[in-house]
């Protein structure tokens, strides 16, 4: 979904729309178990005109709420605790809900640093927060000695668990090309593997 800037009207129907189309996808069936650790779950599909999808589902011990200003708000101190991350900074702020972040990710066994350029929102559904993100093209972070990688999507659905408000059922949505000359099984394993690596950073921190 990547595209050149444009207006902040833009950007804000941009991201409502890779908003829906990501509930539209989580909800849609055909998911098959990727691979679990304990409670938590990763599930994978193919959908046509995107590729393969990844969505984990489970439960962290965190309010919603304190969580989407952790990944949202504070993201520039994502270093501190997301091992998977190398530098982070913000590019543009379009309003108190909707920013263009750039990325640089550590490397992590077959692959080597990347970095993305991202536009994320989020907004309130019902009882859950929802916190989307995909890549976009700024003339604010051009094209660097990184190898520059998309995400179509990385969506998290966070909602209270009923009876127990301070935990959260967090579903997050994930699909990227990481470029570069990797087998699809390489980028399968690594896509599983960072997934997995962000949700403990998360639990620890």
């Amino acid at each position: 979904m990547a595209s050149d800037i444009r207006t902040k009207n833009n950007f804000k129907e941009l991201a409502d729309y890779a908003i829906n189309e990501s509930v539209r996808i989580i909800k849609s069936k055909g998911w098959k178990e990727e691979t679990r650790v304990g409670e938590d779950v990763i599930y994978s599909k193919t959908v046509p005109n995107i590729g393969k999808v990844f969505k984990y589902e489970g439960i962290v011990d965190i309010e919603a709420q304190k969580l989407n200003n952790k990944l949202f708000y504070n993201v520039e101190k994502s270093t501190e605790w997301n091992n998977n991350v190398e530098k982070v900074n913000v590019v543009e702020t379009i309003d108190n809900r909707t920013n263009i972040v750039h990325f640089i990710s550590k490397s992590r066994v077959f692959v080597s640093s990347r970095d993305f350029v991202h536009l994320r929102a989020w907004k309130k559904k019902d009882d859950a927060i929802i916190h989307s993100s995909f890549s976009i093209n700024h003339p604010k972070a051009p094209p660097s000695s990184y190898i520059r990688a998309e995400h179509r999507f990385c969506t998290y659905i966070m909602r209270p668990l009923k009876n127990d408000p301070s935990r959260t059922h967090l579903v997050w949505l994930m699909q990227v090309n990481l470029k570069g000359w990797l087998p699809q099984h390489i980028t399968d394993h690594a896509v599983t593997y960072g997934m997995f690596d962000h949700l403990k950073d998360i639990k620890s921190n």
